[in-house]
């Protein structure tokens, strides 16, 4: 185990000696020295790439914007949609091929499935570019501006008072979360490249006094343009810094970018079959998964249409469930410790205490005044959610780590990552249906409950020691396998010797009955 000061050791003060006839040796010293500029350009980048206008403000200014541009369809002159409070009449968008359109909430969810739908093909297809080469850092660089410029530009419907601009603020969503999720994967990305590098280096205003203002759409304008600058300020250090030599690993021989990805899916499904455990846990991921990104899209919807968009409401919302998520990290990773409770115990009560919110959630189907219905309620949820669903990746990484065979760590957590995007395709895409058929968004709730109910019931079936000694047999099983083919290859080699040398003793023979032959002749 590592302890802690070494954790915390600064990585530029090592003595480590770099062997240059080892292959890591050879690896590390391929690359650029890493400097500290450079390593904390890298932090600096992540502080402005933080996603936190993908998931608050953008779908704010989209749904209201779908809200203005939305019609009553149980009116048949369809008159416009209002944005008063506890206005529980029905808003619908037009929509191809509905002539009633479809429900705002359906939108988003719609828009949801399309932006991972996109990011899973990419991902799988081209996901290759980020690992291999020299091509992680320019798309990189193109996919950060794309996605800055997906923020900036909401500004041109800044004048938009009917909403009629909201298709076009819906592709700039799309294309804000696909750039974005490109983002994130390269930069995990470089990483590796990037701490192959720690070698010894030592060279190298605006004010108003009316408080209504920050509940108007020129609030959502601004704090989206605020934050796409934000991100490009953080980034542009990182892509001026980053040395021009950085690459990663070349592509395997007789590998295509266009396929590797999904040799890479296939080959990790056919391989986590072999571990039913590992299998199990991957499944029920899948629904829970779904079920955690599923949440976050409703409680934006609801929280903009309880509070009637008010942006103060959201900022200090999101700051308490910022605040209660750092908070809920430190307090799992306590009990941990403290009481030694097990990752997978720890996995399920997050997920059950996580489950109370679509549970809690549906009431509001019968209900007017409870189930995700009141102010007071997205007080309470807002700090619920960060402190008891905030920790969740990390301790569904932790516990994928314990139950993944040695050496094809690369191979599940990429798995995981296609998961992922592949779940949430599927959860936004049914909520979106339902709410189309029903009109009522807290239907939604009873889907995501569902995910999570199942996704617990399998993980309880995980056995993770049975899982360990699986594991544990297989790995037994491969180095008898690497064994016996290397003893074959060592028979193989001192029979080809014994061969050589067969061969070698009948030339000799030869060479010795010619010159016999010849000796009998001469004295003859």
């Amino acid at each position: 185990m590592i302890a802690s000061s070494d954790k915390l050791k600064d990585p530029f003060q090592g003595n480590d000696e770099i062997d240059p006839t080892t292959d890591k040796g050879r690896e590390v010293l391929s690359q650029p020295p890493a400097t500290r500029w450079e390593l904390w350009s890298y932090y600096l980048y992540y502080n402005g790439n933080n996603g936190y206008n993908m998931y608050a403000f953008l779908p704010s200014l989209l749904q209201m914007m779908g809200q203005k541009g939305g019609f009553d369809p149980t009116i048949p002159s369809h008159p416009p949609c209002s944005l008063a409070l506890s206005n529980d009449a029905p808003c619908n968008v037009a929509w191809p091929n509905s002539p009633n359109g479809i429900p705002v909430v359906s939108m988003i969810m719609y828009v949801t499935a399309i932006s991972f739908g996109i990011q899973f093909l990419l991902f799988t297809t081209f996901g290759s570019l980020a690992d291999y080469g020299r091509f992680n850092h320019y798309i990189l660089i193109v996919a950060t501006l794309i996605s800055c410029a997906a923020q900036i530009l909401p500004v041109i419907f800044i004048n938009d008072e009917d909403g009629k601009g909201w298709p076009g603020m819906m592709v700039l969503n799309i294309v804000a979360m696909v750039a974005y999720g490109v983002t994130l994967v390269c930069y995990a990305a470089a990483f590796p490249v990037l701490s192959l590098s720690f070698l010894p280096w030592s060279q190298g205003p605006f004010l108003n006094d009316d408080h209504q203002f920050g509940n108007t759409s020129l609030y959502y304008h601004i704090a989206s343009i605020a934050c796409g600058c934000f991100w490009l300020i953080n980034a542009i250090p990182y892509f001026i810094l980053r040395p021009v030599g950085r690459r990663g690993p070349p592509l395997p021989a007789n590998q295509s970018h266009f396929t590797i990805g999904w040799k890479s899916t296939f080959k990790a499904l056919r391989e986590a079959r072999k571990n039913r455990y590992l299998f199990l846990y991957f499944f029920s991921y899948f629904l829970f998964s779904d079920g955690v990104n599923a949440i976050s899209s409703m409680q934006t919807y609801i929280q903009n249409d309880i509070t009637s968009f008010s942006a103060t409401q959201t900022v200090v919302q999101g700051f308490i469930t910022a605040i209660t998520s750092i908070i809920g990290c430190f307090f799992f990773l306590f009990l941990s410790k403290r009481f030694n409770i097990s990752t997978k115990a720890n996995l399920m009560t997050i997920l059950i205490t996580t489950a109370v919110i679509p549970i809690w959630g549906s009431f509001g189907i019968g209900f007017t005044n409870f189930g995700m219905r009141t102010q007071w309620e997205l007080w309470v949820l807002s700090a619920w959610s960060g402190f008891f669903t905030a920790p969740v990746w990390a301790w569904q990484q932790t516990l994928l780590s314990e139950l993944i065979p040695r050496g094809q760590e690369n191979l599940y957590f990429g798995l995981c990552g296609v998961f992922n995007k592949s779940s949430a395709i599927i959860g936004a895409t049914a909520i979106g249906a339902v709410t189309q058929q029903t009109s009522n968004a807290y239907y939604g709730w009873l889907i995501i409950a569902a995910l999570f109910i199942v996704a617990i019931f399998i993980l309880y079936f995980v056995d993770m020691e049975a899982a360990k000694l699986e594991m544990l047999h297989m790995e037994i099983q491969q180095e008898l396998a690497q064994n016996n083919s290397a003893h074959t290859v060592i028979c193989r080699l001192a029979d080809g010797e014994r061969s050589m040398e067969k061969v070698e003793l009948d030339d000799d023979e030869d060479d010795h009955q010619s010159q016999r032959s010849s000796s009998t002749r001469r004295r003859v």
